[in-house]
């Protein structure tokens, strides 16, 4: 499921991804503009001892987007992209940097 909103300007898509679970081409976009290393995009915290993965193993790209692919309730949230640059947002302050800057 996805969703427009207009919020001071900007025109925001919102992203249900455990509805609409992100494709091979989305996650390597998010890891190729992630704002920091590909595996900050993983959630440590949430399962991923459950997934017999361990943090050890996202040493690459191609790694992380497996992860991904295979466990998307995984995936950090909430993101925010532009396609060309991605940004977790936590905290919020983070969202309002990339809009205003």
């Amino acid at each position: 499921m996805v969703e427009s909103h207009q919020s001071r300007g900007y025109d925001i898509e919102v992203v249900r991804y455990l509805d609409n679970p992100p494709d091979a081409d989305t996650v390597r976009m998010l890891i190729t503009t992630i704002d920091g290393t590909p595996a900050d995009l993983v959630r440590l915290d949430d399962g991923l001892s459950a997934t017999g993965i361990t943090a050890e193993q996202l040493v690459d790209p191609e790694s992380v987007a497996k992860v991904l692919l295979a466990a998307p309730e995984l995936l950090q949230r909430p993101l925010l992209s532009d396609g060309t640059r991605t940004v977790i947002g936590r905290p919020t302050e983070r969202i309002s940097e990339m809009l205003n800057g």
